[in-house]
């Protein structure tokens, strides 16, 4: 007789007193904890099982399905620089790194930003990995640590090393001096699971801990299907860490962004994604979870096939990075703050108003309204650097 079982996380306030060992009903596939946080596990449990039984036994928090994460990024088909006191200048035609340094959309082919550039603040990519061999990185990228199944520890996507690029590169990078580490929870496939998610947030939360260095940035370039509590409640606590996570609203053709897991968060900032012409991108996620939009489209930036290649890709996954390397440039500048001060300072600093295609109506941020840019409101920040 067959047996219908569904994968299941299930959390737990603490350590686990009851034991599955004697129950025929589940297959536990591995466990996940973090410290004085949660422990979970996750396997395959008969429905009948965690309806009638799992769900009521005391030392459980809760029982949800694990869900698939996937790149946000959708594919598609030089400069010098010049120190002038604090400041330095890069004449490129990077149209995404041109336009965040100044307020209107009169490119000049120059981009100015700090001359600290992100010295000494510690970015992890939550992602496919990085090429850390690329060029682009002069030895400032490594690789941390993979926890998704089966995978290698190398980029085999090049999704993690695009947006690395964009945080780091010398060319294509917002803040050109920062570090780079990755951390592999999405597979040559750009997937991965809500569990594989959580190790590798728990392993940065960890990494942050026991090291001096506090500038620690995490860039989450993926989504979920929809809200997971797991991963609201580790976000709370890397907030509460001190440790600043930035996230792509997801690429659901003006979905609401507060639908989906990580960006509805309020422990993280969520980027949606703008073109050339200062108008949201037809695929980006809108709505009042969003803290502010960056380029999206077109961006051009390192890929994994050799040290020098490079790619032109659209998504908040690109978007998201130049968030990410934006608060480090602020963190070298000026010092690090709490995570919910640099958001703050991040909102204050953009460009506001300029933005078309945004809806000022005031309506519920838990409805989802497909291709209607202008039925949610959604913030009118644009990203600028300091």
């Amino acid at each position: 007789m067959s047996r219908c079982l569904n994968k299941t996380t299930i959390p737990f306030h603490d350590n686990m007193n009851k034991s599955f060992s004697s129950n025929s009903n589940h297959d536990v596939l591995k466990g996940f904890n973090v410290e004085n946080v949660i422990t979970g596990y996750v396997g395959y449990f008969d429905p009948n099982f965690v309806k009638n039984e799992l769900k009521n036994w005391d030392d459980v928090a809760i029982v949800e399905k694990e869900k698939t994460f996937n790149v946000t990024s959708w594919k598609k088909k030089l400069d010098k620089r010049s120190s002038n006191n604090s400041i330095v200048q890069q004449i490129t035609k990077l149209w995404n790194l041109d336009r965040i340094d100044q307020i209107t959309n009169k490119l000049d082919k120059k981009y100015k930003y700090p001359s600290s550039a992100g010295k000494g603040v510690n970015i992890y990519v939550i992602d496919t990995g990085i090429n850390i061999a690329h060029k682009e990185f002069e030895g400032r990228a490594k690789f941390g640590a993979s926890f998704c199944d089966k995978c290698s520890n190398i980029d085999d996507n090049g999704h993690g090393t695009h947006v690395a690029a964009i945080i780091a590169g010398k060319k294509y990078g917002v803040a050109k001096l920062s570090n780079v580490i990755a951390v592999k929870v999405l597979d040559k496939y750009g997937i991965g699971t809500t569990s594989s998610v959580i190790a590798g947030l728990t392993y940065v939360l960890n990494e942050h801990k026991k090291h001096k260095n506090k500038n620690t940035i995490i860039n989450m370039s993926l989504g979920g299907s929809d809200d997971s509590t797991a991963l609201s409640i580790i976000m709370h606590n890397l907030f509460a860490a001190g440790i600043h996570v930035v996230v792509a609203a997801g690429n659901n053709f003006h979905s609401n962004s507060c639908n989906f897991s990580p960006a509805s968060s309020p422990y993280v900032i969520t980027v949606g994604a703008i073109d050339e012409y200062d108008k949201l991108t037809d695929f980006t996620n809108i709505g009042q979870c969003l803290s502010i939009f960056a380029p999206g489209k077109n961006i051009q930036s390192a890929w994994k096939s050799s040290n020098t290649s490079t790619k032109i890709l659209d998504g908040t996954s690109q978007a998201t990075p130049h968030v990410s390397g934006t608060i480090a440039l602020m963190i070298s500048k000026s010092g690090n703050k709490s995570p919910s001060q640099i958001k703050k300072d991040l909102i204050k600093l953009s460009t506001k108003n300029v933005l078309k295609g945004i809806s000022n109506k005031n309506t519920n941020t838990k409805i989802t309204i497909l291709d209607d840019a202008f039925s949610i409101k959604s913030p009118n920040n644009l990203l600028k650097v300091p």
